[in-house]
C-alpha cells in the first residue's frame, strides 16, 4: 500500500453499543483496504492510544507513514503519542461539512474550498485562497483561527499524501456494514471477517484477470493524461530537463528527479501529461515514471492472503 492510512470511529447501533475504530488504505486500483477494526466504550483519547498501539504492532513508526481523519481530539493525540515520526493531515470532506454547517456556507463556498484545497502547487493554492478570501471571507476566517493549512492544503502538506485526500474509504466501508452494526458484537465482527474475505477474493480474481504493467485505475489515468498530451509541444533544455508548452499552465519536466513544475508527478507519482511529453522526447518508458505502488506485482501481493474465518471454540 501507498503510506497513506485513513482512521474513522462510527457508532455500533445494537444492545451493547459502543464504537468500531477502523484503519484502512487504499490499494493501488483505488479500492479501500481495510487493515484493523475494533470495539471500544467511546472514541474518547484512551481508546484511541490504544487503537494506535495496537496498530503499531503490525504498522511500525515512519517518516513516510500519513494518517488522514477527522479533527476528533482523540485521534490528532493518540497518533502524536504513537506515532512520533508520522504526519498527520485532515480529511478534506469533513472540513467541508463543518464549513457548511457552522458557517452555513452556500455550496459556491464550499466547492471554491475543495477547489483550492487540491491545489497541487502553492502558486495555484494562493491565487484561489485569495479568490476565497474576497469572496466568503468568513471561510478563510475560520481556517486561520482553528487549522494550519500544512494539515489540510494539498500544496503545503508535509509528505506523500499522493490523491488520498479525504476519509471517504473507510466511511464507505461502514456504510457497508450499516446492517452489521445492529448485531452482538461477536456477531458483527464474524460479519466484518466474511466481508473482507469477499473483498480480496474479489480483488484477487480481477487482479488475476487484469494485464499489462499498471492496474486498471492507474492505466486509464496515465491514458487520459497521454490523450491530454498530444496537443502539448516540447523542447528540450538539457539531458533530462525538458519545457513543455500546451494545455494549462506550462511546465519544466525532470526526468532524472522524476519532478514536474506542475507537482502533479510529484505527488501522485503517476507522470502528468507534462512529463508523459517528455517522455516521448526522451525514448523513455513511461511506465518506468510510474510508482511501484501502482503495478500489478504490488497490487498481487495485497491480496496474496486468504483471510480465514474464526473456527469455533
Amino acid at each position: 500500500m501507498r503510506n497513506v492510512i485513513s482512521v474513522e470511529g462510527t457508532y455500533l447501533k445494537g444492545r451493547y453499543k459502543g464504537v468500531m475504530l477502523i484503519a484502512t488504505a487504499q490499494d493501488g486500483n483505488h479500492h479501500q483496504y481495510p487493515i484493523a477494526w475494533a470495539v471500544v466504550d467511546s472514541e474518547s483519547e484512551e481508546s484511541w492510544t490504544w487503537f494506535f498501539e495496537k496498530l503499531h504492532e503490525l504498522i511500525p513508526d515512519d517518516d513516510e507513514l500519513i494518517f488522514i481523519s477527522n479533527r476528533h481530539k482523540g485521534i490528532i493525540s493518540g497518533v502524536a503519542s504513537v506515532y512520533k515520526k508520522a504526519q498527520y493531515g485532515h480529511c478534506l470532506w469533513h472540513l467541508g461539512q463543518n464549513i457548511k454547517t457552522k458557517l452555513k456556507s452556500k455550496a459556491g463556498g464550499v466547492a471554491l474550498f475543495m477547489r483550492t484545497t487540491k491545489a497541487y502547487t502553492q502558486m495555484e493554492f494562493d491565487e484561489l485562497y485569495d479568490e476565497m478570501n474576497n469572496s466568503y471571507p468568513s471561510i478563510t476566517k475560520y481556517l486561520e483561527d482553528n487549522i494550519y493549512r500544512e494539515k489540510w492544503a494539498r500544496s503545503y502538506f508535509h509528505g506523500s499524501r499522493y490523491n488520498i485526500m479525504t476519509t471517504n474509504g473507510s466511511e464507505s466501508i461502514n456504510a457497508k456494514l450499516a446492517q452489521a452494526r445492529d448485531l452482538p458484537i461477536v456477531a458483527m465482527l464474524d460479519a466484518i471477517q466474511n466481508l473482507t474475505s469477499s473483498w480480496f477474493n474479489t480483488h484477487r480474481i480481477a487482479d488475476v484477470a487484469s494485464t499489462g504493467h499498471l492496474t486498471p485505475w492507474a492505466k486509464r489515468t496515465v491514458r487520459s493524461r497521454f490523450i491530454e498530451s498530444q496537443k502539448m509541444e516540447v523542447f528540450q533544455l538539457n539531458t533530462f530537463e525538458y519545457h513543455v508548452t500546451g494545455v494549462g499552465h506550462d511546465a519544466v519536466v525532470g526526468l532524472n528527479r522524476r519532478t514536474c513544475r506542475c507537482r502533479v508527478f510529484d505527488i501522485d507519482r503517476l507522470p502528468c501529461s507534462h512529463t508523459i511529453t517528455a517522455a516521448g522526447q526522451h525514448n523513455m518508458n513511461i511506465y518506468e515514471l510510474c510508482s511501484h505502488y501502482y503495478t500489478t506485482n504490488v497490487w498481487t501481493l495485497a491480496y496474496t492472503e486468504t483471510v480465514y474465518p474464526v473456527p469455533p471454540l
